[in-house]
């Protein structure tokens, strides 16, 4: 479980726990994945930003390097995730729930007529997953990210 986290308060939002390095293996489910590394980073009390950078191998073996940001901002029973290139722009908002020792969350975003359904699941301090099955007219796909803390 995240230590020092309630989520019922905001007393400590669960970010303060995010900030750091993190090993990052995404899975999509035609055969590709990203391996790399992601970077929690504290701003200020109410701006987290998230970096993260890696190679992506695609299902025929070509590779290519990637690379992604966004904003978050801690509310009072969870996050919001905006799009670092237009930070007033909100890609989903966060509400955590305890489902046993597991943080977990659902959520959506409408990018024009593809719909992103996200899943969250926070498991300690040390490991979190983030699901997004994407369906539309452009996009028909699943990722899955696992999230490994890098201890120093």
């Amino acid at each position: 479980m995240l230590k020092n986290v309630n989520i019922s308060s905001k007393k400590t939002s669960i970010l303060e726990n995010l900030v750091g390095n993190w090993n990052l293996e995404r899975l999509y489910d035609n055969g590709s994945k990203v391996i790399g590394t992601a970077h929690f980073t504290k701003h200020s009390a109410t701006r987290f930003e998230y970096s993260e950078k890696g190679v992506m191998t695609l299902a025929d073996g070509k590779k290519m390097t990637c690379a992604r940001r966004y904003i978050y901002k801690p509310i009072a029973d969870g996050f919001e995730v905006y799009f670092f290139e237009n930070p007033t722009e909100l890609f989903q908002k966060i509400v955590l729930k305890k489902n046993n020792e597991v943080l977990c969350a659902e959520a959506t975003h409408f990018c024009v007529k593809d719909v992103y359904s996200s899943s969250y699941k926070f498991f300690d301090d040390t490991y979190f997953e983030i699901t997004h099955v994407v369906n539309g007219p452009k996009k028909d796909y699943t990722s899955k990210g696992l999230f490994k803390k890098i201890k120093i």
